[in-house]
């Protein structure tokens, strides 16, 4: 990356507003802001996640440079080639760089980071209100929106072959072997090793470069090889939620909190085709758009000072100070990713327009009707522009269904010290999640789920002294 933006401007504007009318108990709030993300050399893959590994592929300005293995004995430590002071006795292997001209890399797959890269940023705004129904009790409504711009596309293939060579055919489309054979001769025989043959494939003949491999196969366009940039900055994304939520105070010994958001995510990140003008706008994988919470403490009023105490220091010991915390969650789960089994290069489906009729809890069989497809790999699309989305917003995986409780007994030591005992369990009813069904159509596993996506039953006890 050599070209970058400088003087970056994130600007924040908001309110507050307690209007007279509603006697000081209601607040109205909104904001909006621009917040810009720093320059990332990770790889933002399809599946919706950060890739950990950095890309650090830049051919033509890197090299290594090996070390030669000592030729000498221990007997004759003066005949070895390489020391400490001069490990590299040969010199070291220089960057080929655009030595070659046009035929630099000819025949090898090229990966380059977008050399005019953009920092991403989000444009985010709110509107909040929240009102007071009691002097313990408060509901709160907010709407937050956000558009995303200059998101990292993780890969471009700017080798691929003209739209209108593929297929739009629902079936296989026999006439399109012409594509991969028979061979042609190969007029660039001779040039570089990896294409140093009389004949090559009418497909490569056809790519935008045909100097280097073309970056469609007949299973679809290919991601880990051609030419790909990585990271172009052309991706975006839409965020809109609704939050609704209910807090009581700590009243009676009781504090409760009941949320519920509702949202959307609609981002524009990846590649259906290599010749499409646009990334395909789809439901994101990480898009959950139900997501329900109630959590409560209470104080049980038993002890010492409380509602129910005894005569007895020792009862009240005892039976007093016991705290019981208590958290529900429910949230959708995220929409299946159809890739055909590949992330880096996604397949495309032959199928027949059927409901697939999904039950994400389905462990006895198939999750889905996988009859509405054809995978016979005999009759897989050759050379296909691909029309299958790689999500849908009605077919979504397992989500999660989980109740954690924990129980707190505190035993006073005096004025300043004090032993807590607390006995936590997670997932309580020891319910499961279910992983997302397999959805590579030439698996032997189609259609099935084979593991869980959560924790089972956890529980733990903690002792604490405080002094």
């Amino acid at each position: 990356m050599y070209q970058n933006q400088s003087h970056i401007v994130s600007p924040r504007v908001g309110f507050a507003w307690t209007p007279d009318v509603f006697k000081g108990k209601t607040v109205i709030r909104g904001a909006f802001g621009v917040f810009v993300a720093p320059v990332t050399i990770a790889n933002l893959a399809i599946t919706g996640t950060y890739s950990t590994n950095p890309q650090i592929n830049q051919q033509g300005f890197s090299q290594s440079t090996t070390v030669p293995a000592p030729s000498a004995t221990l007997l004759n430590p003066s005949q070895a080639q390489n020391s400490l002071s001069n490990p590299f006795p040969n010199g070291f292997t220089r960057p080929a760089g655009s030595s070659a001209g046009l035929a630099t890399f000819a025949g090898q797959a090229i990966s380059f980071l977008d050399p005019d890269v953009r920092n991403p940023y989000s444009m985010r705004w709110n509107f909040d209100i929240q009102h007071a129904l009691s002097p313990n009790t408060m509901l709160e409504v907010l709407y937050i929106g956000n558009h995303s711009l200059h998101l990292p596309v993780a890969v471009t293939q700017l080798n691929g072959m003209p739209q209108s060579y593929l297929s739009t055919l629902g079936v296989r489309d026999p006439a399109q072997t012409y594509l991969a054979s028979p061979a042609v001769a190969n007029p660039f025989s001779g040039l570089a090793t990896s294409q140093n043959a009389a004949t090559t494939t009418v497909a490569q003949l056809l790519a935008r470069y045909p100097e280097f491999p073309v970056g469609d196969s007949a299973s679809g366009w290919n991601g880990s090889s051609g030419v790909l940039e990585q990271n172009l900055n052309v991706g975006s994304a839409y965020f809109h939620s609704l939050n609704v939520r209910l807090q009581k105070r700590v009243s009676g010994g009781l504090n409760l909190t009941v949320n519920y958001i509702r949202s959307r995510l609609i981002e524009d990140d990846s590649w259906l085709n290599s010749s499409d003008p646009r990334p395909e706008k789809r439901v994101s994988p990480t898009d959950r758009p139900n997501r329900f919470v109630a959590a409560a403490t209470y104080a049980l009023p038993v002890g010492q000072g409380q509602l129910l105490h005894f005569r007895s220091h020792l009862a009240n010991t005892l039976v007093g100070d016991w705290v019981l915390t208590t958290m529900y969650q429910y949230q959708t789960g995220g929409p299946l990713t159809f890739l055909n089994g590949s992330s880096t290069s996604p397949g495309d489906y032959v199928y027949f327009g059927a409901p697939l009729n999904l039950n994400n809890r389905q462990v006895n069989g198939t999750a889905f009707d996988t009859t509405a497809f054809d995978t016979k790999a005999a009759d897989a699309f050759n050379y296909h522009l691909s029309t299958f989305p790689t999500t849908f917003d009605n077919l979504r995986s397992d989500g999660i269904n989980q109740l954690d409780a924990s129980v707190l007994k505190r035993f006073a030591l005096g004025e300043n010290r004090r032993f807590e005992l607390r006995f936590e369990a997670y997932n309580l009813p020891n319910h499961p999640v279910f992983a997302a069904p397999n959805t590579q159509a030439n698996a032997s596993g189609f259609g099935t789920i084979t593991a869980t996506a959560n924790r089972f039953r956890t529980m733990q006890a903690i002792a604490r002294i405080y002094f």
